[in-house]
């Protein structure tokens, strides 16, 4: 009996013992989670002024973000699609496109740059209702008729403008002090959802070569941010944490058609400067040559029969690669006029370096017209300073014109899809050619390397990568050279300059 008294008090000893080790678990618990909740609020405290400033910017820019709408001229009224879209069929079907993409939604916003009631927004929003109906919506719910002011396809930019009062406009900011990894605000209409806002960083500055607008003489300086940016948003302003516009969202990479986290905004200083032209002038007026330039890298090296970069600098007496090549000339252009050749290396505007064909670009079309600048350039291997007399940039300055020819001799076939004939003194004279020297292309086999690169009769075909070519055996001997080398095919054209044919 005495056995079983002691195993029951030992085990009474062990059962409150863990009990004891389970209520003191549970109570350490509990203090660990009143522990934790206290350390929350300490650490919200310690974040409260970059929430307090996410909500000041949003009261300061809010009332200036409007949202637009677009109908055609009788277009009848459709039923509501969801909060903030007006009865009016939105232009596209919302259905975006793939890849990079300018959201075509028939919903756009904007953003009020005075009190007379001018509105900056993506050409894209309005484009093709210049004689349709645009309807502005402001923060305070009021639609009114917009009325377009200018527009530029080059930036993508167009100015509204609307008949009303009490209209507060947004302060902008300079651009070029943006920073990687700066917060910012997105605030637009997205799908619709108006006084929508978004917040992230600043993930790339300067981006070029965003997809859409990948076109001649396009002016690209965007932001590139995280924070979402959707159909609906185009126009709308991207803001810094002092509450300044820096930047115009305009445009998203995406594989689905919605946000993915890489959003584009065209940068304030080009917004305002297009404004401004729109305002003052109607259209925006640009100096410009009239030549097509490439960044000099590996990639152009290659394409001209260069093993690299470096050896091109070699062979061209470049001390770096800062500079412009000019890989075309229009006619009847600055340039040419001037006497600036395919090959060509722009090196300075007057005093000013040109480090590369962006701030080329930027540079030229910042010029009075009718000034005369001189222009150092680098030519084999020599340098060169040419007065350059700039003229405004015309709108179909793109534009590609074909000549035809007689065929007169032997044309060849020479690969590539080309029919070559040596250019004679009677064709040079027909062409208007006298007193050069290379190979007229007569024929272009339909669906050639040739026609996809868009040659034609009647181009002049001067030079083969870095070889002059003025036989059809010398242009095959140098074609089977570059073939070898397993590198795209690079022809100067006359009329063209350079281009890069991938057989």
């Amino acid at each position: 009996m005495k056995k079983y008294t002691a195993l029951l008090t030992i085990a009474t000893l062990i059962f409150s013992c863990l009990l004891g080790l389970v209520l003191s678990a549970a109570d350490g618990q509990a203090n660990s989670r009143d522990s934790i909740k206290k350390e929350l609020k300490e650490l919200e405290q310690k974040i409260k002024p970059l929430v307090e400033t996410f909500h000041k910017v949003s009261q300061l820019v809010s009332p200036s973000v409007v949202s637009i709408s677009t109908r055609s001229k009788g277009a009848k009224d459709v039923e509501h699609r969801g909060p903030g879209f007006e009865p009016f069929e939105p232009e596209g079907g919302g259905d975006p496109h793939r890849g990079f993409d300018i959201p075509q939604w028939g919903q756009g916003s904007g953003v009020i740059i005075d009190e007379k009631g001018r509105i900056l927004t993506n050409l894209h929003v309005i484009e093709g209702h210049e004689e349709g109906t645009i309807l502005v919506t402001t923060a305070n719910g009021k639609t009114y008729e917009g009325k377009v002011v200018g527009v530029d396809s080059k930036t993508d930019l167009a100015v509204l403008k609307v008949d009303g009062s009490g209209l507060e406009p947004a302060e902008f900011g300079d651009s070029e002090l943006v920073q990687v990894g700066d917060w910012i605000i997105a605030i637009g209409s997205p799908f619709g959802y108006q006084q929508t806002v978004s917040a992230g960083i600043v993930s790339a500055v300067g981006r070029q070569g965003v997809v859409p607008f990948q076109k001649p003489f396009a002016y690209e300086d965007f932001i590139q941010t995280d924070a979402a940016i959707n159909p609906g948003n185009s126009g709308g302003p991207l803001v810094n944490l002092r509450g300044e516009v820096i930047g115009i969202n305009t445009a998203i990479a995406t594989r689905t058609g919605g946000f993915q986290g890489v959003g584009f905004a065209i940068s304030s200083n080009i917004a305002k400067e297009v404004s401004r032209s729109l305002i003052e002038k109607g259209r925006v007026v640009r100096g410009y040559l009239g030549v097509g330039i490439l960044d000099i890298d590996d990639e152009l090296a290659k394409s001209l029969g260069f093993k690299n970069e470096t050896e091109m600098l070699i062979e061209y007496g470049l001390p770096s690669c800062q500079g412009a090549f000019v890989s075309e000339v229009w006619d009847d252009t600055p340039a040419s006029k001037g006497g600036i050749k395919p090959g060509d290396v722009i090196l300075a505007i007057g005093d000013k370096k040109m480090t590369d064909p962006s701030y080329l670009q930027k540079y030229i079309s910042h010029l009075n017209v009718e000034s005369v600048v001189n222009v150092s350039i680098l030519r084999d291997k020599g340098f060169l300073t040419i007065p350059i007399k700039i003229e405004e940039q015309p709108e179909d300055l793109g534009d590609r014109k074909f000549v035809s020819v007689a065929r007169k001799g032997a044309p060849e076939e020479v690969g590539l899809g080309l029919t070559l004939q040596e250019l004679t003194a009677e064709v040079a004279q027909s062409l208007g050619y006298q007193g050069e020297k290379g190979l007229v292309v007569t024929g272009v086999e339909v669906g050639s390397p040739a026609e996809k690169a868009n040659m034609g009769p009647g181009d002049l075909i001067l030079q083969l990568g870095r070889k002059p070519v003025k036989t059809p055996s010398e242009f095959r001997q140098a074609l089977i050279e570059a073939q070898k080398a397993g590198e795209p095919i690079a022809l100067l054209l006359k009329s063209r300059g350079f281009i890069t044919i991938k057989p």
